[in-house]
């Protein structure tokens, strides 16, 4: 009988290192609304703002929504490599939310999609900054408090014309996990 392989959701390393940028999306376990307390995501952005320098990459977006929490991270040097980075984010996100009372803070994995050019770059990154708006948390993104960017002042800018849409939205039934192969998901925004 052959043994089942599960098929990966991730590119090659390769796809994942040096001066790239990236759309991620972290879950928290079970989907629980964690990201609503204010102390917790002040405690997880000093977090991004210690661990992405570290693995040399620059928080060009960040949005916390309840729920999950989309980033758009750009890799600064031949050296960047996001999975350690992820790693040693999450790691350490989830160390200091115990200490707060939140345990088994995030689902496992994460979704990605690399960025490719400047106009992807720019849309993806006011999707993530729509993102209360689409969920009706917000009426504009300036009203959103967790959103934000760690390399420019984002509240100035003008969204563009053209919207982004995540691969695993297209066909509104899953994620390719930067794969271009659907790995199914529940995630709603």
């Amino acid at each position: 009988m052959p043994e089942f392989r599960r098929k990966q959701n991730r590119l090659e390393a390769e796809a994942y290192r040096g001066r790239r940028a990236y759309f991620l999306t972290l879950c928290v376990q079970d989907r629980r609304r964690v990201f609503d307390d204010h102390d917790l995501v002040n405690m997880l952005l000093a977090l991004l703002e210690k661990t992405c320098p570290a693995h040399s990459f620059l928080v060009y977006a960040y949005c916390f929504m309840p729920d999950h929490l989309h980033l758009i991270l750009v890799g600064e040097s031949g050296s960047s490599r996001l999975a350690p980075m992820v790693r040693a984010f999450k790691g350490a996100a989830a160390t200091e939310a115990r200490k707060s009372g939140v345990s088994n803070l995030w689902q496992k994995g994460y979704y990605d999609h690399v960025l490719r050019g400047g106009k992807s770059l720019d849309e993806a990154t006011w999707y993530v900054f729509l993102n209360p708006v689409r969920a009706g948390l917000a009426k504009t993104v300036h009203e959103w408090p967790y959103s934000g960017s760690f390399v420019f002042g984002w509240k100035r800018l003008a969204p563009p014309l053209e919207t982004f849409q995540p691969p695993w939205k297209k066909d509104g039934q899953g994620s390719t996990g930067g794969t271009g192969k659907k790995i199914k998901s529940k995630m709603a925004t």
